[in-house]
């Protein structure tokens, strides 16, 4: 069992609020700049299908940088219970293993079974409950739930094989619905393997576009009503810094709608843009290189708007307004967005 220090505590507190801010590489999804639909996908797929593969049986001990919540305790998205410990926890493929057909005790043979951002600490009645049924919403009789999940039958979501479904709290089904387009994406080049029991609900095969008609329209509702946490930006870098790959949809939430929604069809396109000096006294100097007109949103750490406006090629925005401190430079057209950190000293 693992045992937090007050030390220990402070150290993880820190990591999780240094990289909140952090983001992928720059250049990191150059290969997707330009394509649409299929193509931008595939393009995905060659940026974060290489990686480093993980042993599964270790994931417990990642899990301490990656769902380890900064009030104490394992962060575990199936049930409300506090645990500073994993002792009553397991390691749950959000995904079901099944799926891509790998069997308990054999999750070290293929990459999908090891893959952190597929896998969570899960409460073990919530885990055993939720088997490897679909995601829905439960309009019918309730088979289990613990004030968090639920599962049971569906008439709004109906799969084929018997209509059991699982659904998980309000709060975390984005976190979900990123999870599996995270999957699908990263292996293509194993999508001949979406076999067993529960696929034929949600994937079809293929690479494109994997999910079922009803999946894809539940996948995005989600998508849209739970967007990117803290949580899910924090949990994206811890993985980035063991496994070297990144949930693209948790970077860029807009993928999903080039790829899937109500941007199909049309070429996703990366904003480019510079900003100096670093620390900003009394002026930012924004340099907009792609597109060349776009708009902009300053938060501070708590997650408030603290200034916006539109910005051109160069724009010189007056910061000599804010407190010192860190804050998040949110630069975005329509249906693109990127972000950078910058901090204002006086």
């Amino acid at each position: 069992m693992f045992r937090i220090g007050k030390i220990q505590l402070l150290l993880w507190m820190f990591f999780f609020t240094a990289i909140t801010y952090s983001q992928a590489p720059d250049g990191y999804y150059n290969a997707a700049n330009g394509k649409a639909g299929a193509a931008l996908k595939t393009a995905i797929y060659t940026i974060i299908r290489p990686h480093v593969q993980l042993d599964y049986y270790s994931s417990s001990t990642y899990f301490l940088s990656t769902d380890w919540n900064p009030n104490g305790y394992f962060w575990d998205m199936y049930s409300n219970n506090q645990r500073t410990s994993f002792y009553g926890l397991n390691r749950e493929h959000s995904l079901p293993k099944s799926w891509f057909g790998v069997a308990s005790g054999q999750e070290n043979s293929i990459p999908m079974g090891t893959d952190l951002h597929n896998l969570y600490p899960s409460d073990y009645d919530a885990n055993m409950a939720k088997s490897n049924f679909p995601l829905g919403v439960v309009t019918g009789s309730t088979d289990f739930t613990n004030g968090v999940v639920k599962i049971g039958y569906s008439t709004s979501y109906s799969p084929k094989y018997n209509g059991t479904v699982f659904e998980p709290a309000d709060e975390y089904k984005g976190d979900f619905a990123r999870d599996y387009m995270y999957m699908v994406t990263c292996y293509e080049d194993y999508s001949s393997r979406w076999t067993s029991i529960g696929t034929e609900s949600m994937l079809l095969g293929g690479t494109y576009p994997v999910f079922s008609d009803k999946a894809i329209a539940l996948l995005l509702k989600w998508h849209r009503q739970d967007p990117v946490s803290t949580k899910e930006i924090n949990r994206n870098n811890a993985v980035y810094l063991l496994q070297r790959n990144r949930n693209p949809f948790v970077d860029y939430p807009d993928f999903a709608e080039f790829i899937w929604g109500k941007y199909v069809g049309k070429a996703w396109k990366t904003i480019t843009f510079t900003t100096y000096p670093s620390p900003a006294r009394t002026y930012l100097k924004v340099m907009v290189k792609n597109p060349t007109t776009t708009a902009y949103n300053i938060y501070n750490l708590s997650g408030i708007l603290v200034q916006n406006g539109k910005l051109s090629a160069d724009t010189t925005l007056s910061v000599d307004h804010l407190q010192n401190g860190m804050y998040m430079l949110t630069v975005y057209t329509g249906s693109t967005r990127m972000s950078e950190k910058i901090v204002v000293r006086h």
